[in-house]
């Protein structure tokens, strides 16, 4: 018998940031097509406490209007351009106006289309996941629809609660607009009463906000929801394999399983517009903004 051996090609680090007093540490990795997850952070601390055990990009469906597509389309180091510093993925610290910031990404190429992975660290907690896209795989409006998969562990993992913003809620005993969600549910956005979710540590009540970015449009007919809150099944990370271009696969993971004081997982979909009079050079982003409280 003859023994075939597959090569897996992948690049990770350590990063600590900035070295001398670090604010950030994690570990980062981009594999290939075996776990095509994007630009995947692991171990995320701020000022050495635990934010994320994992956070990546595993699924980009993309919508056409017209008869092109639907495609499913992966970012992987199989597909991801050597960058500047002979590598393909770039760590960067930049001082704009005095304020410092880290940065790390990954390049793409996938048919016509060019992609930027980016996760942008702020020294105050914030952290902005951003998907750049551009190109025209065919000349009609679409939609990229990017969804980021947030292993949340607060502190530790296992005594997390998700709770949710509306302008219009009353407060029924946690604070004016904010209710708790109980058990798995998917939603989806709603600017007008400005939703936003917030992920607490029930033990040290300190956590993270997840607000929608300015440019994430919501859901369509296409791309149902804008947010699932699971709790965390390790068989349920498929590390890029779930779903296909016709279906992002997340319903399937709505168990109504109780997620109060547990280890959560928060799926966050933005919808990316670009219309083809744009032209192939116009680049649009996608992305939320998360952000401590109580820290």
């Amino acid at each position: 018998m003859q023994e075939v051996w597959q090569i897996i090609m992948a690049e990770s680090g350590t990063i600590s940031w900035p070295q001398a007093n670090p604010v950030w540490t994690f570990r980062y990795t981009l594999n290939d097509s075996s776990e095509p997850e994007g630009l995947a952070i692991h171990d995320v601390r701020y000022k050495n406490r635990k934010v994320l055990y994992k956070a990546s990009l595993p699924s980009l469906r993309v919508q056409y209007n017209g008869n092109c597509g639907p495609y499913k389309d992966a970012l992987t180091y199989g597909n991801a351009t050597v960058q500047n510093n002979g590598r393909r993925v770039a760590v960067y610290d930049v001082d704009i106006f005095g304020i410092r910031y880290l940065a790390i990404e990954s390049y793409h190429t996938i048919g016509s289309y060019r992609l930027r992975q980016r996760w942008t660290f702020m020294p105050d907690g914030r952290v902005y996941p951003r998907l750049f896209s551009a190109g025209l795989q065919c000349n009609d409006d679409h939609r990229h629809h990017a969804y980021w998969r947030f292993d949340f562990d607060i502190n530790d993992a296992g005594t997390d609660s998700v709770y949710e913003f509306n302008t219009t809620t009353p407060d029924i005993g946690f604070g004016p607009g904010w209710h708790k969600k109980r058990t798995e549910i998917s939603r989806v956005k709603n600017p007008a009463t400005n939703r936003t979710w917030a992920v607490m540590d029930e033990r040290a009540a300190n956590g993270y906000f997840l607000s929608p970015g300015p440019t994430d449009g919501t859901a369509d007919a296409f791309s149902t929801r804008d947010l699932w809150i699971t709790r965390y099944r390790g068989a349920e990370d498929k590390h890029g394999n779930q779903g296909t271009s016709y279906d992002d696969g997340l319903n399937a993971y709505l168990n109504f399983e109780n997620i109060e004081s547990s280890d959560v997982v928060l799926w966050y979909c933005g919808h990316l517009s670009h219309h083809a009079h744009d032209g192939a050079d116009e680049w649009h982003a996608t992305g939320p903004l998360l952000s401590p409280f109580r820290w």
